[in-house]
């Protein structure tokens, strides 16, 4: 008996809850206000290929193409019309039009992405009192005229992204306000008037990501720089395509010990290798490929002991090879690609490169290295990309036996001779081995 009350006590209360709950929506809609701004915004657009079609006002907002709003608020936290011209099945054409000051009637919002549409006219100042902005996003969106130093205003920014557009600026005073930007990208910006932006940049707490490439760089004036404030934050630099001298890397050192990837291809780089990577110890990856450096790999690059990737293609290092590959010693058990192709280097083939047990990626072609291969090619067991063109290699091929995952072996524009090893045959993995085989017959015929 007492069961039964217990049951239909239950059911009544749950019945109670169903009927209460009824005819009131669980869904959380957008803002009438927030709505009229979009619509507002999408007003000041050419929009061609009807991209914002689902932008009606018989819908909710947050179901319309690009925003997201919050669960519980039901605000507008991100306004994201990035156009992707790189996907091959999108027919559509970008937006054109002005950025329309509506959007200052979406206070909440976070991240605005408004990337490679073609848009007229200067960055909006307004954009600078969207003040809960954490991420913003403008590259290649057709804008010019000065960036507006209102952007300083963001505090909650932690990434900006102004890449290929036509702006212009002399200083980036505003820039060392934003206290919380983690990545910036200021790719193919004209750089050439400002004469403060390492200081800038080495007011930046947190900055963890830097891609400054094709910028037209001013020289960095170690002279006038104070590093006492500099981050241990930045990881991941970027500046290649520049015109710099070997300034910057003293300035690399100071800025961040923490560094993880720095490219530096194409910079006009000239002289001795600079002996400065002593404390970075946390690097893995150094892109030098197409300087004018000179000697050899210096002995600092012995505390890299994390380094994956290194590529010097292209330059005119002309030392003992096996030297330079000697310094690399501390990331025997971390190296997976290494480039020293079109560099000068005197010797012969390194012996020492066997101790590398993580290579994956080998390019010496292009050099002065001379004499006979050794009678076996290194163990390198993970090896699968093997260049040694165009070097004075003389004598017969080597025994492949250990490099069972090789995909791709050019060893051609040497002056090898004999017979091919019957190793050559257990390549199974080798991706064009009836092509070599031809090749290597034409060579001794």
């Amino acid at each position: 008996m007492l069961l039964t009350v217990i049951y239909f006590v239950l059911f009544v209360l749950t019945s109670a809850k169903c009927c209460l709950g009824a005819g009131i929506s669980s869904d959380i809609k957008c803002l009438q206000t927030e709505k009229t701004a979009l619509l507002q915004f999408k007003q000041g657009l050419i929009d061609k290929s009807n991209v914002l079609a689902s932008w009606k006002t018989g819908r909710d907002c947050c179901e319309w193409r690009g925003i997201t709003c919050n669960n519980e608020t039901g605000h507008v936290i991100t306004l994201d019309l990035y156009y992707s011209s790189s996907d091959i099945y999108n027919v559509e054409t970008p937006l054109s039009g002005v950025i329309a000051p509506s959007l200052l009637e979406l206070p909440y919002l976070t991240n605005l992405d408004l990337s490679f549409n073609h848009f007229q006219g200067q960055i909006p100042k307004f954009i600078g009192s969207l003040s809960r902005l954490e991420q913003l996003k403008l590259a290649g969106a057709n804008l010019s005229g000065p960036i507006p130093p209102q952007l300083g205003n963001l505090s909650s920014l932690y990434t900006l992204d102004l890449a290929w557009n036509y702006v212009t600026f002399e200083n980036l005073e505003w820039l060392s306000h934003l206290s919380s930007l983690r990545y910036l990208n200021m790719l193919y910006l004209n750089f050439s008037k400002v004469v403060n932006w390492p200081e800038s940049i080495s007011k930046l707490p947190s900055l963890v990501e830097l891609h400054l490439s094709s910028c037209n760089l001013p020289n960095v004036e170690l002279s006038s720089l104070s590093f006492v404030n500099s981050s241990n934050s930045l990881q991941v630099l970027e500046l290649s395509d520049n015109i710099l001298d070997l300034s910057i890397s003293y300035w690399m050192a100071n800025v961040s010990t923490n560094l993880v990837h720095i490219g530096l291809v194409d910079d006009q780089l000239q002289g001795p290798f600079p002996d400065v990577f002593a404390n970075m110890v946390s690097l893995v990856s150094l892109d030098l490929t197409d300087n004018i450096l000179e000697g050899g790999i210096p002995k600092s690059f012995q505390n890299l002991c994390s380094l994956e990737s290194l590529d010097l293609t292209g330059n005119t290092l002309s030392d003992r090879l096996e030297d330079s590959i000697e310094n690399l010693s501390c990331a025997q058990d971390t190296l997976e690609s290494l480039f020293l192709s079109q560099n000068p280097f005197s010797g012969s083939f390194p012996d020492n490169l066997a101790r590398f047990s993580s290579l994956k990626t080998l390019y010496i072609d292009g050099t002065n290295l001379s004499g006979s291969l050794p009678k076996s090619f290194p163990p390198l067991s993970q090896l699968r990309y093997l260049n040694l063109f165009n070097n004075q290699f003389t004598g017969s091929l080597p025994d492949f036996t250990g490099l069972s995952l090789l995909r791709e072996l050019v060893i051609s524009n040497n002056q090898l001779n004999g017979s091919l090893p019957e190793s050559i045959g257990q390549l199974s993995s080798l991706e064009d081995l009836v092509s070599f085989l031809e090749f290597f017959k034409w060579c001794h015929n």
